[in-house]
């Protein structure tokens, strides 16, 4: 899992920009249309989005 991408935040709709070297964990939600993203910095962050499409898109933009 190597790249950068930007995810929709699930309170506010907001984006926000994740590095793939700084997610700790990707843990699904219940209803799977959104992960927790648990960073190596202690933040957590509900985005939208099952892992598997997290982990394309950081995938898809590696450099």
């Amino acid at each position: 899992m190597m790249g950068k991408a930007s995810f929709t935040l699930k309170e506010d709709s907001s984006e926000i920009v994740i590095n793939s070297t700084d997610i700790e964990e990707i843990v699904p939600d219940a209803d799977f249309r959104f992960s927790l993203l648990v960073l190596k910095n202690g933040e957590k962050h509900f985005v939208a989005g099952t892992k598997e499409e997290i982990e394309n898109k950081l995938e898809a933009n590696a450099s």
